[in-house]
């Protein structure tokens, strides 16, 4: 153990048991220095790490403990770390990276156990697989669409955006568009690539493209006067 006597990365009923077991024996302040043997295992050297002192002991096996550190070096200024090198997700497993997922031990967290990890695994499929589903959505809808689309950015949770539907779905029947509602509670990846900093946000689209933003008025005169000067 790298600890001092009686420190151990372990909850304290555990630690108890082990600590009480007469067979296990407790080597403290120490790392693995050398395993001894030709093919088979006969010997460690183990080295305080207080004195620098080098003991061998007899043993017919070892078994590495990995550990805590994180094998993320291949990540690094590819997605945002924390200063261990665990990588740092949110509450759906997204990273900092549009698209990218992050699960199991690798992931900043408090608990490291199978049984988060399976959590991790199970919450980072379903985010991904309606990633993709809306990615594949708005490219068909918006991206690909050969006539002007409406962007509606709206949310639940701030009434003033669910009430400003009604004047842009008005607006768009008049200009014969196709409305497609954004739920930024949900998509805040989209949101952020739009540079949609609060709601009630409507963007016109033209062949993918930004033609006008709608972010203050939202009576249906004004959306009509924003609409029709962009599709002049």
């Amino acid at each position: 153990m790298i600890h001092d006597e009686g420190i151990v990365n372990a909850n304290k009923i555990s630690a108890n048991k082990a600590f009480a077991n007469d067979k296990i024996a407790w080597i403290w302040n120490s790392t693995l220095e050398e395993i001894k043997g030709d093919g088979v295992v006969n010997g460690a050297i183990l080295k305080n790490i207080n004195t620098g002192e080098l003991t061998e002991i007899k043993t017919d096996g070892v078994f590495i403990f990995i550990g805590n550190a994180p094998n993320t070096d291949f990540l690094k200024g590819n997605l945002e770390m924390n200063e261990q090198g665990y990588i740092v997700a949110g509450e759906d497993m997204s990273t900092s990276v549009l698209g990218v997922y992050a699960a199991g031990d690798a992931r900043e967290k408090y608990l490291r156990q199978v049984i988060t990890a399976a959590n991790d695994g199970a919450i980072a499929a379903i985010a991904a697989e309606k990633y993709l589903a809306e990615e594949e959505a708005f490219q068909e809808k918006v991206m690909e669409a050969t006539a002007p689309v409406l962007l509606a950015f709206w949310s639940p949770q701030v009434s003033e955006s669910a009430d400003a539907l009604t004047p842009l779905e008005k607006a768009a029947k008049e200009h014969d568009l196709e409305v497609v509602k954004i739920d930024v509670s949900y998509s805040t990846g989209r949101a952020k690539r739009m540079s949609i900093d609060h709601v009630p946000q409507a963007l016109l689209m033209i062949k993918g493209q930004e033609a006008a933003r709608i972010s203050d008025k939202f009576d249906t005169q004004s959306i009509n006067q924003i609409i029709t000067k962009a599709l002049a």
